[in-house]
């Protein structure tokens, strides 16, 4: 869209520049008007021409994306991307793991008549435990799901390699 647009523009700026010369030409000269008009006449179908070639010659040239039978658009392999996905996964899972944890954590350490008794430092460390065993057991899960996604995305339509 940008791409027409832009050759529009141009054509019309071509267009005024050539009605800017053309009327500093009718000024110097104004002996025969019929014979400029014809050739203005002339002048602004082949502009016309030109610009409607522009036109056509940016639709065709606009990427469409093709998209696959999952709804995806074929990308190649970037060690890039698979980090990013990695590290998403393994954030968004870690955040919600802790957040399980440290809830079944306190369940369990308000429940159990062995953890009543015991220090708070004790407790504190019980309920800590459980924070992030929960916390790397969701990451590692949810990095390892963020990776078979992103090679399986890359498998089916690998895109232009």
């Amino acid at each position: 869209r940008d791409l027409s647009r832009e050759a529009a523009n141009e054509a019309k700026e071509l267009e005024k520049r050539k009605q800017q010369s053309s009327m500093e030409g009718e000024g110097l000269s104004s002996s025969s008007s019929s014979s400029g008009a014809m050739m203005d006449d002339a002048t602004r179908q082949q502009q016309q021409q030109q610009q409607s070639t522009l036109i056509n010659n940016n639709n065709n040239n606009t990427k469409k994306e093709e998209v696959n039978i999952l709804g995806y658009v074929g990308r190649p392999y970037q060690t890039s991307d698979l980090l990013r996905n990695v590290a998403f996964g393994a954030t968004i899972g870690s955040i919600t793991g802790m957040c399980f944890g440290f809830m079944d954590s306190i369940r369990s350490a308000s429940s159990s008549k062995l953890l009543k008794t015991a220090s708070r430092s004790a407790q504190g460390k019980f309920v800590f435990q459980g924070t992030y065993r929960s916390g790397m057991f969701f990451g590692g899960f949810f990095g390892a799901f963020h990776t078979v996604k992103y090679a399986t995305r890359v498998l089916v339509d690998p895109g232009d390699v």
